[in-house]
């Protein structure tokens, strides 16, 4: 990892982190959604659509998560780094 700067390496931990907290949520969520489903006697929307929403909310916050830290991976080499 030579010539990664402070930013770049703060980059790549958000991007990582991101990516893994918004998969995990997802899923989780999926998972819940399936158990409310199942426990629920009359099947439908209502017994699914909060976790659902909530997943899609994770998978939402782990791509803006990813793509902040994509750019700061791109844009955080300082000017006086060799290209």
């Amino acid at each position: 990892m030579a010539g990664i700067t402070t930013k770049q390496k703060i980059g790549i931990a958000v991007l990582t982190l991101s990516f893994v907290v918004g998969l995990a949520g997802t899923a989780w969520s999926i998972y819940s959604s399936f158990r409310a489903l199942g426990m629920a006697e009359n099947a439908g929307i209502g017994a699914v659509g909060n976790e659902i929403g909530r997943a899609l909310l994770f998978s939402v916050g782990g791509l803006i998560g990813s793509v902040i830290g994509l750019l700061v991976i791109i844009f955080g080499r300082s000017k006086a780094d060799p290209a």
